[in-house]
């Protein structure tokens, strides 16, 4: 089979990696672009896992898959903005067989996919990994957190053989038809943290410490966008988070906020936006987040 990730950042790059580590019966190929597709090109990608690393040479590593052939799976990892680019560079590659998983931050992503691939067969996913490229052609790991989820409100027993490629790869995954609820689970996580850390330049323990009133409205406002979508979102579901975050360093940092520091391009609407849209869209009111989205759109 022919198997593409497209995306060899901190989350396609670790996976990637592991798969070729594991995999002989199965072509993989690397989508990337500038520093990282030259270096891995010429050294392979190496990648630092905890206390292990190894390096892992793909068969195929390009910046244009034209003339590749049809992919039986297509794993896209890019940022959430680069997702329609990375789909029109996917055209001669895919086919009505072919499968497309997201592993992207935010929510919808399927719908966006399957409006340019209509018959193709398109997944819904998350995961939970802290990982980052360390320079170029170099991804680092770090501690114990990985999980990635994947799967479809329909039947998910055809795609139980992904589920075996990243099990023979030691990627601890969960393949499920209530793949919605968990990626809006994960959405609350990132879209909450990641717009009060960026809107106030702080970590996420002075948001716990300083602004947790801020933070149970922002993640109330996504509950409630959420749960107007179908997806039942619960109290529950909300001190999760707010847990999770006691939990961590006090100096951690969402990748949006890294992104705001260093001047790069965000994912300022996938996380924030689409909040205030839905819910204009929806009819639900979400004040917080509204001055938050304008706020960080109009001074970034």
């Amino acid at each position: 089979m022919k198997i593409a990730i497209v995306g060899i950042g901190g989350v396609g790059g670790y996976i990637g990696g592991k798969l070729l580590k594991s995999n002989e019966d199965n072509e993989i190929i690397f989508i990337a672009r500038g520093e990282q597709l030259k270096t891995i090109k010429e050294k392979g990608l190496k990648v630092l896992d905890e206390a292990k690393e190894f390096v892992a040479k793909p068969q195929v590593i390009t910046d244009n898959p034209e003339h590749l052939g049809t992919f039986d799976l297509v794993i896209i990892a890019t940022k959430s903005y680069d997702l329609n680019n990375a789909l029109h560079l996917l055209k001669n590659n895919i086919s009505d067989d072919t499968v497309l998983l997201p592993l992207l931050n935010g929510v919808d992503h399927d719908k966006e996919i399957k409006s340019v691939y209509p018959n193709a067969k398109v997944l819904n996913g998350c995961i939970y990994i802290l990982s980052n490229i360390k320079e170029p052609g170099v991804i680092k790991k770090y501690g114990g957190v990985f999980n990635l989820m994947f799967g479809t409100k329909d039947d998910i027993s055809p795609y139980r053989w992904i589920k075996e490629l990243f099990d023979k790869a030691e990627l601890k995954n969960k393949l499920t038809d209530k793949i919605e609820f968990e990626v809006w689970r994960k959405f609350l996580l990132i879209s909450a943290y990641g717009s009060l850390c960026s809107y106030y330049k702080e970590p996420i323990g002075y948001i716990v410490e300083y602004k947790l009133d801020e933070l149970e409205k922002v993640l109330n406002e996504i509950k409630a966008v959420a749960n107007k979508k179908g997806i039942g979102l619960s109290k529950k579901n909300v001190d999760q988070v707010l847990d999770r975050a006691k939990s961590l360093p006090y100096e951690s940092k969402m990748s949006m906020q890294l992104d705001f520091e260093k001047g790069k391009k965000t994912e300022l609407e996938a996380l924030c936006g689409y909040i205030v849209k839905e819910g204009e869209k929806l009819g639900v009111d979400t004040p917080l987040m509204k001055k938050i989205y304008d706020d960080l759109k109009n001074n970034s």
